[in-house]
């Protein structure tokens, strides 16, 4: 039980660590917005300049996410996360040199757009990865706090940059910057979960351009393949049209319609991250519930109403409500459509699918600021806001039907996994490990064949995967020495994953052999998801340790958090 327990608190301090990587990188990030506005607008870019600064910012996201993803889904996560912080680090350390020298404003806008080109694999490898780090039974929840935490910093982040640019300087903004990321990086670096890179086919494709290309497409057909999972994307974009929009938007409303000033946005964006803490409660259950379809359209809803009553609004108090809701369904709408990926996704292409995503909303979001300026000066204000909040509700409501394709899939694909769950359910190594954490398995399982006289696992190799047996013999090998057989439903791989150690023997099929392989982290994601460390499994790895004449870790250890055996013996065990 100690063992579980741990395993628990440690996923828990994983999330809090994103978590607290969010709010870094939120304040971060809004001291170096602010910064750079200041120092470009202090040497007389115009709204030109700033626009440029909006392209530096966005455009290299929204063009490279697609193969960063690729990216995201072939390379060691956490080495990737931390490396990618620790380099857009030293960036910013370039960016306050220069601009305390005086560079001109093209070389600080090259500097910028590095550091965004650096960032694009970010986002796809830290979603990807989330389901391993929070566990399956968590994943809804843990999305949205980080969801949540994002929102909310979006706002915060801004403001702190504010008080450092007047109280200090744009180029101590640049440093605070950062110094979040070198943070950011030690917190990531504890992270389990992080560590470790998908199963693919191809994993050395660093200088194939081919094989890139080939990457990104196997990304987009994952989406494909699923009926609805492409709307999402395009409602990704729009939502995003709609937030890249509101940075200007919000700016005038504050000053024309409220008479607060453009200094006044920071009530309307404080508002936004209300309504966003809000519905940190209700959106992992909403997430949870079997009508996606139904879900997903309120949370476009409560974005594009409010943004078309707002301009309509002249009171302070009203605007406020008004914002809260389209906070809340921002928050709603980021929590289900992560979510309904993560889970309709294969494990191997998630990095790919959400390269896809990331491209959709920072495309969106750089049209949205690019657009709404040019629209402002049409239509207006008033006529800006209704138009983009009907936007946004014509694309949601064009995309029930698919949405409700989406729901469907969703079930059918549960009804296909069934029969792979039951089995593993009925295994002992997965007892008491909840449905929905099964089904994250059954969705990995890899069946393999293997003649007879072939190597399945050889002792003293690193070890990666566990494996069922469903059809066939096996003989277990230490060293010469045959220590176990094994046949169908049962199981081999478990110790060297537990307690992360090489390969402690060799297994052969003596027939020809059917398999289901496992990747390591859905298994142990599955396996801490119980509520207790199961019975059959602690007793097969008591008996196998005994017969390799292997020492048995007690419990707590660091290598393997399970219990002392008990003395009830397995039909495994022999």
């Amino acid at each position: 039980m100690e063992g579980r327990s741990s395993e628990r608190r440690g996923r828990r301090r994983g999330v809090r660590s994103i978590v607290g990587m969010e709010v870094v990188s939120g304040l971060g990030d809004g001291a170096f917005w602010i910064g750079l506005a200041a120092v470009l607008i202090d040497r007389g870019v115009g709204p030109g300049g700033l626009a440029v600064a909006v392209l530096a910012r966005l455009a290299p996201r929204a063009l490279i996410s697609a193969p960063a993803g690729v990216l995201a889904d072939r390379v060691d996560r956490r080495r990737l996360l931390v490396s990618l912080d620790l380099a857009r680090g030293v960036l910013m350390a370039v960016l306050a040199v220069a601009a305390a020298a005086g560079a001109r404003p093209w070389l600080l806008l090259l500097v910028v757009t590095a550091g965004y080109t650096l960032a694009a694999p970010y986002r796809p490898a830290l979603t990807a990865a989330l389901p391993l780090v929070a566990g399956e039974d968590r994943l809804s929840s843990a999305n949205a706090l980080i969801g949540t935490v994002r929102q909310l910093m979006t706002f915060v982040g801004p403001v702190a940059g504010a008080v450092i640019v007047r109280v200090w300087s744009p180029t101590v903004a640049f440093w605070f910057d950062a110094v979040s990321f070198a943070v950011a990086a030690a917190l990531l670096a504890g992270v389990n979960g992080l560590d470790g890179r998908p199963r693919g086919d191809s994993p050395d494709i660093a200088g194939h351009r081919a094989a890139w290309l080939r990457e990104i497409g196997d990304g987009w057909r994952e989406v494909t393949a699923t009926p609805g999972l492409v709307v999402v994307v395009v409602l990704v974009f729009a939502m995003y049209v709609a937030r890249g929009a509101e940075v200007m938007l919000f700016v005038l409303v504050a000053d024309q319609h409220l008479g607060f000033g453009a200094a006044g946005i920071g009530v309307l964006t404080g508002a936004v991250g209300f309504g966003a803490l809000c519905a940190l409660p209700v959106a992992g259950r909403v997430a949870e519930a079997e009508r996606t379809a139904f879900w997903m359209t309120v949370s476009v809803a409560t974005t594009a109403a409010p943004l078309a009553v707002l301009a309509l609004v002249r009171s302070p108090a009203v605007a406020f409500v008004d914002l809260a809701v389209l906070g809340a369904g921002v928050v709603a709408f980021e929590v289900i459509s992560i979510v309904s990926l993560q889970r309709l996704t294969r494990r191997q292409a998630l990095g790919r699918v959400f390269g896809l995503v990331g491209t959709a909303s920072n495309a969106g979001k750089l049209a949205g600021a690019l657009v709404a300026p040019a629209l402002v000066a049409a239509v207006g204000l008033g006529a800006s806001l209704v138009s983009i909040g009907v936007l946004v509700a014509v694309v949601g409501l064009a995309a029930v039907p698919a949405l409700i394709a989406l729901s469907r899939a969703s079930g059918q694909r549960r009804r296909q996994l069934s029969p792979i769950v039951d089995v593993l359910a009925r295994l002992g190594v997965f007892e008491a490990a909840p449905r929905s954490a099964l089904e994250m398995v059954a969705a990995a399982v890899e069946p393999e064949r293997f003649p007879a006289g072939s190597t399945v696992v050889r002792q003293g190799d690193p070890a990666d995967d566990l494996f069922v047996v469903r059809d066939g013999d096996f003989v277990v090998l230490d060293g010469d020495r045959t220590i176990n057989t094994m046949g169908p439903s049962d199981w081999f791989g478990e110790i060297g994953l537990l307690q992360r150690r090489l390969r402690t023997a060799t297994v052969v099929a003596t027939t020809d052999a059917l398999v289901w392989r496992i990747p390591g982290p859905a298994f142990l994601s599955a396996l801490s998801s119980s509520s207790a460390p199961p019975a059959a499994l602690i007793d097969v790895m008591a008996d196998r340790l005994a017969r390799s004449e292997l020492p048995v870790p007690a419990s707590g250890d660091g290598r393997a958090d399970l219990p002392a055996p008990s003395s009830r013996r397995g039909r495994h065990a022999g």
